[in-house]
């Protein structure tokens, strides 16, 4: 009987290390992927397929005011296939490499990380530049026992 209880307090421990470094491990990889250009390694980490679609339903959204006008829904039309294209070409593992690398947003800056978890199946990743301004926001959730990026808010 006490093995029994010494082999469930420490599975407890061993899921409560997980569950509490599992998302940092996740950002460490995907941060060290996006510099190193390590394209495996993105397609593992992230679903670019849900990716791209989220991306293209928020377009779709921010466009859809429902007026009837013919040059309102002309400039929808224009945005939305312009905006199509942007996406599917950002939602790539070189496309990501470039959103996470906070030079190309302010010269010469890094952005740091942090773990805002919401929940026990999800976690979204917060950005700052050195210099304190926000950067991009990258939104995981839990497949089985690893993480993977799902969304991105900029």
């Amino acid at each position: 009987m006490k093995a029994l209880v010494k082999l469930a307090i420490f599975a407890a421990i061993v899921f409560g290390a997980w569950l509490f470094a599992s998302p940092w491990w996740t950002m460490y990889r995907i941060v060290n992927a996006a510099e190193d250009g390590d394209r495996e390694q993105l397609e593992e980490l992230v679903d670019f397929e849900v990716l791209r679609e989220g991306m293209h339903e928020d377009l779709r959204a921010s466009r859809d005011d429902g007026d009837t006008d013919l040059l309102d829904r002309i400039g929808d039309a224009v945005v939305t296939t312009a905006g199509g294209a942007a996406i599917d070409t950002f939602a790539t593992p070189g496309g990501l490499a470039v959103l996470m690398d906070a030079s190309h947003v302010a010269p010469g800056e890094d952005y740091s990380w942090d773990v805002e978890r919401e929940g026990l199946n999800a976690f979204r990743a917060v950005s700052t530049t050195e210099s304190g301004d926000p950067g991009p926001q990258l939104l995981f959730e839990r497949r089985g026992l690893s993480w993977q990026m799902v969304g991105v808010r900029v």
